[in-house]
């Protein structure tokens, strides 16, 4: 076994790959208020690639940002049209196709087409959902955008923003300015 830990320990090095290198300043909050107006008062100079970590949601926060509504809804509503359309599409050419006239009955009727309209659009509903949810969330993000804390996931909240020398001075002294507990310039 100790012979096969140096391989493991090649391996994990070379799927993590080189050390991410990031630049700009990350401020560490305590509380959701600091961390909005920071965000407003980020907003307002004009940078508008903020990345907050924040262990739940926080509708402060989101105002802040000026995120909106998802759309993920829109495109839950547009699978389960495709579904249900689809669904009634494979039924009515499978019995145009392969005609079976039983007991006169016509061949085209929606009643009995309703189950297997239903269950596609639940499906082709539910794999959209999915689908748009991981694409608008970015996920899975392979390559970092940002460092990472792991008190982001227990009670601080991080703000990220991307900038460069004279700005990176000035977000730092916003952010120390609007409550930030920490403020760590990575460069």
């Amino acid at each position: 076994m100790s012979l096969l830990k140096p391989a493991f320990a090649l391996i994990d090095a070379v799927i993590a790959g080189p050390p991410a290198t990031f630049r700009g300043v990350m401020g560490v909050f305590a509380y959701v208020d600091d961390v909005a107006g920071a965000v407003r008062a980020l907003r307002q100079l004009g940078h508008k690639d903020l990345r907050v970590y924040s262990p739940v949601p926080y509708h402060d926060i989101e105002r802040a940002l000026e995120q909106g509504p998802s759309i993920v809804r829109w495109v839950t509503l547009v699978g389960g049209v495709c579904g249900i359309t689809g669904g009634f599409a494979l039924c009515i050419y499978s019995v145009t196709s392969w005609p079976m006239v039983t007991g006169g009955k016509e061949l085209v009727s929606l009643p009995p087409f309703m189950t297997i309209g239903y269950e596609s659009m639940i499906l082709l509903g539910g794999i959209s959902n999915l689908l748009g949810m991981l694409a608008l969330a970015r996920l899975p993000e392979l390559k970092p955008s940002a460092p990472y804390d792991p008190r982001f996931t227990e009670d601080k909240i991080g703000v990220w923003v991307p900038c460069v020398g004279e700005a990176a001075q000035k977000v730092q002294e916003m952010l120390r300015g609007h409550g930030a507990e920490e403020v760590a310039l990575h460069a």
